[in-house]
């Protein structure tokens, strides 16, 4: 039998399960089971097979999903997946991601804390040791694109996990699952680590936002020129300045995160992690969102719920440059459509087109947010890294056309279509910016994109927020 290889298995199992059940949230239960799954006292592979064991040892405590379904799956006790409201909403507790910044190669320990109603997403950069102790990076698990290592030998241990991981997926094929192996590992091995902690409602004290600590607002109007804002989005100037914010936006944005204080210290970069968004919609998914407590005199901060306005434009716009373009078209609901051209470069790439509704589709969670940044080619990579960017680039925050093929086709989350998916994940993180006050970001109608970039998504959402007015808004409940 040809097995995938060792990085697919072991360590993507173990990669799935660090991500997924192991959120730095502010939970004690949590904490310890973080830190016993990185304790730095063995190898890397070492360290991966002991995080599937884990996985599998909790899985032995739960019935197969695949099982589940035809019996009659009992309710889950997950939280809900999150989503917008009607109302502002903020995280109900304070989680952690670390890694290294994309393009500076500045490693970052990022915290998105509760915020209250009307102070919408900032972000503040803090001294080095505020946050750091909440998460930590396995070093020796970096590997940079231009390294060519060999993978060592597996003893026999690892090779009868290996044997007894790819079984089970081999199980519940034959059950009914349909899906990938990297999806079995994260969905039905990883998951069932996350049910099984007990939830502890802690109340979490939310900072208020003071002069001496306002940080920069996630909006139109704090983003700074940058020589490279082709390829990011870069908030605020000088001590404050922050870049490459558009995946945590994204997931904010998308799954209903209003208001947020978010905390990056270290390097000046939002980590790029494995090049989606995925890590935080998990984080999100397993803190959970509430709605934000409101200071407005005379309103109980426990209660009174503060309503969500909708930017909803009425007149049709389109941004140009030569053949890319981004038009916005007057709709009853939101709706993205995207389309790319990399034909020349990437036949496995090609023309892709996607649409996508978040009150339509499939939820952002599953949809968007696993879409990792591509690249039409090694050579793409290289200019790049000439010009000084992704010089913080490792092997798996990318996947990479390779004329006719993926370099790396085990890292394809979505074989027909990640690239385009992933352009969706970058223009919803760019379009939050139109978000005011808790306010929310994606604008009530159709927006439509073609071989645009970071530049282009910002000067359409300034164009398209100047030609609104007060009327312009409305509640998200009518919308």
């Amino acid at each position: 039998m040809q097995l995938p290889k060792q990085s697919t298995l072991a360590a993507v199992a173990a990669q799935a399960v660090k991500t997924a059940a192991c959120p730095s949230v502010r939970l004690c239960s949590r904490r310890k089971l973080q830190q016993r799954a990185m304790k730095r006292s063995q190898t890397t592979q070492q360290r991966s097979q002991r995080q599937a064991v884990r996985a599998l040892e909790a899985e032995a405590d739960v019935e197969e999903p695949s099982t589940q379904k035809k019996r009659g799956r009992k309710k889950s006790s997950r939280p809900p997946l999150p989503s917008p409201a009607a109302y502002q909403q903020t995280v109900k507790n304070s989680f952690a991601l670390g890694g290294l910044g994309l393009h500076t190669g500045e490693y970052a320990t990022v915290l998105v804390m509760p915020a209250h109603a009307d102070e919408g997403r900032y972000f503040v950069r803090v001294p080095l040791g505020t946050n750091s102790h909440l998460f930590s990076l396995e070093e020796d698990v970096v590997r940079d694109l231009e390294d060519d290592l060999e993978p060592e030998e597996n003893t026999e241990e690892e090779d009868a996990l290996q044997l007894e991981l790819y079984y089970k997926f081999l199980q519940a094929q034959a059950e009914g699952f349909d899906g990938a192996f990297d999806e079995y590992i994260a969905n039905e091995i990883a998951q069932p680590v996350i049910d099984s902690i007990p939830e502890e409602d802690i109340p979490e004290e939310i900072l208020e936002r003071t002069p001496e600590d306002m940080g920069v607002d996630a909006h139109l109007d704090s983003v700074s020129e940058h020589p490279h804002a082709r390829y990011c989005t870069t908030l605020g100037e000088g001590e404050d300045r922050v870049q490459s914010v558009e995946h945590l936006l994204s997931a904010l944005e998308a799954c209903g995160v209003d208001n947020a204080r978010i905390e990056i210290e270290g390097g000046p970069e939002v980590p790029i992690i494995d090049g989606s968004a995925l890590s935080w919609a998990i984080d999100l998914h397993a803190t959970g969102l509430v709605p934000a407590q409101t200071l407005e005199p005379g309103k109980d901060s426990r209660t009174d719920k503060v309503i969500r306005h909708v930017l909803a434009p009425k007149k049709q716009l389109t941004v140009r440059r030569d053949d890319a373009f981004i038009t916005f078209f007057p709709e009853g609901t939101q709706r993205l459509t995207y389309g790319i051209d990399e034909s020349r470069e990437a036949t496995i790439i090609g023309k892709q087109w996607m649409s996508w509704s978040p009150g339509e589709d499939h939820h952002y969670r599953w949809a968007i947010a696993p879409a990792r940044s591509y690249h039409p080619s090694l050579q793409a990579i290289m200019t790049l890294r000439q010009q000084g960017m992704v010089r913080g680039g490792t092997d798996a925050c990318a996947i990479v056309g390779y004329g006719d093929r993926w370099y790396e086709p085990q890292r394809v989350r979505f074989m027909d279509d990640e690239p385009v998916r992933h352009k969706m994940l970058d223009l919803i993180g760019d379009l939050s910016l139109l978000a005011d006050k808790g306010h929310a970001g994606l604008p009530l109608g159709h927006v439509i994109a073609y071989k645009a970039d970071h530049e282009m998504h910002v000067e359409f959402a300034k164009k398209l927020k100047a030609s609104c007015g007060p009327a312009d808004v409305v509640a998200a409940e009518k919308a």
